[in-house]
């Protein structure tokens, strides 16, 4: 499956690099500096819902949907420059699931096991506890995916795995690297 022949994705110049997608306009900086091309998913949203008839306010989605090197995986990033509740971020990563299933006609147990969902945060705004900052070091030392602020809730049921990286993290990651510009 390759994300360019679905029409959400390829109508209103979805495809953009993933550093494009992670502009915070207000600040007019970056989370990431990577060229690579992704989908944009809030646009893919906004098409599809419009293709429904439906306002994009509906639903609330990852910022960015990525292939990976292995065939038929699939990444939704969603960056975070800012301050956010935990329960927003909960609600975009169901939504995205659900937006993924209904625009590539795949079932929901293929995004079960095929999509992993990534939050990607600023450290410098963003603080964390004591208790998830010691969690997320026993999950890398462990060389597990990670993930916190409730989202770990959502492994096994909406997807295959999730992720939390710090901006300067996400750079470094593993997950990164996997990314294939979408062709």
């Amino acid at each position: 499956m390759r994300l360019k022949y679905f029409d959400e994705f390829r109508d209103n110049r979805a495809i953009k690099s993933l550093k494009e997608i992670s502009r915070n306009t207000a600040l007019n900086e970056c989370m990431t500096d990577s060229e690579k091309l992704a989908i944009d998913f809030d646009q893919a949203k906004t098409n599809y819902c419009n293709n429904l008839g439906k306002s994009e306010e509906y639903a609330a989605s990852a910022d960015a949907l990525c292939e990976t090197d292995t065939e038929d995986k699939f990444c939704l990033v969603e960056f975070k420059d800012g301050e956010f509740e935990c329960k927003e971020i909960r609600k975009k990563a169901i939504d995205s699931a659900y937006l993924f299933s209904g625009i590539t006609d795949k079932s929901v147990n293929f995004v079960r096991n095929n999509v992993t969902f990534v939050l990607v945060y600023n450290g410098g705004v963003k603080k964390l506890g004591a208790r998830d900052k010691r969690a997320l070091a026993m999950a890398k030392r462990g060389k597990e995916d990670f993930a916190i602020w409730g989202l770990e809730k959502l492994r096994g049921f909406y997807y295959d795995k999730l992720y939390v990286y710090e901006k300067d993290d996400w750079e470094k990651s593993k997950l990164l690297e996997s990314i294939v510009s979408v062709r």
